[in-house]
This record gives structure tokens, C-alpha cells and sequence, in this order.
């Protein structure tokens, strides 16, 4: 499949509320290498739906992303949408 022309990003929503708190970008590279840690589904090399990103893969993801320490209110989604 052709690389899409998409923007990633890390989203935080509240555990309380859903209501989005954090973004953290993901460049394409990165994205690469987060399927390695949080594997998508096999029609979705490309990660272009959301994923939700467990606590227990945080150090994982924080050594590609550095992204940081995670805040225990929220729950962690990989995201993606059109470029432009």
C-alpha cells in the first residue's frame, strides 16, 4: 500500500469527560516504528484508524515518540488525519 498523505498524532482524552486534552505529533518515521509496539490491524498497516495505547507499552512508546511521562487521567489513542 502507497504511503497516505495523513498526519498522526498521539491524542490524550480525559477519563472523566472524553473531552481531548493532550496531542502529541507523530511523524511518519515514527509511525514506522510504533507498529512494532502497538500492532494495527492487517488492513491498517499505515495506522489510519485509532488505537488505543496501553499503559504498560508507555515506555516503549515514549522511547520513539518522546513523548513524556503519561498523565494518569487520561486514556491514550493513536490518531491520524488527511494532510492539508
Amino acid at each position: 500500500m502507497e504511503e497516505p498523505d495523513v498526519v498522526w498524532v498521539l491524542e490524550g482524552y480525559g477519563k472523566a469527560d472524553d473531552v481531548l486534552r493532550a496531542e502529541h505529533p507523530i511523524s511518519r518515521e515514527q509511525i514506522r516504528r510504533l507498529r512494532d509496539v502497538i500492532a494495527p490491524d492487517a488492513d491498517d498497516p499505515w495506522m489510519l484508524r485509532c488505537y488505543p495505547v496501553p499503559f504498560d507499552r508507555w515506555p516503549a512508546v515514549d522511547a520513539i515518540l518522546r513523548c513524556g511521562p503519561p498523565r494518569p487521567d487520561l486514556d491514550y489513542l493513536t490518531g491520524a488525519h488527511t494532510a492539508g
